[in-house]
């Protein structure tokens, strides 16, 4: 999963559906630094993701 957000959107959405998955406070980190991504749907899966734990 952490290496899958290394690549294109296209991969950075995948490791965000596996880590929606998971639904584990380990998948923080990266739905932090999806928050900061280029792309817009990046950004808002992210955000909505990262919701889940507040």
């Amino acid at each position: 999963m952490f290496s899958l957000f290394q690549g294109n959107t296209e991969d950075k959405l995948k490791a965000l559906k596996i880590a929606e998955e998971l639904s584990d406070k380990s998948t923080l980190s990266i739905l932090r630094k999806g928050l900061k991504d280029m792309s817009p749907e990046v950004v808002k899966l992210s955000a909505l993701l990262i919701r889940k734990f507040k």
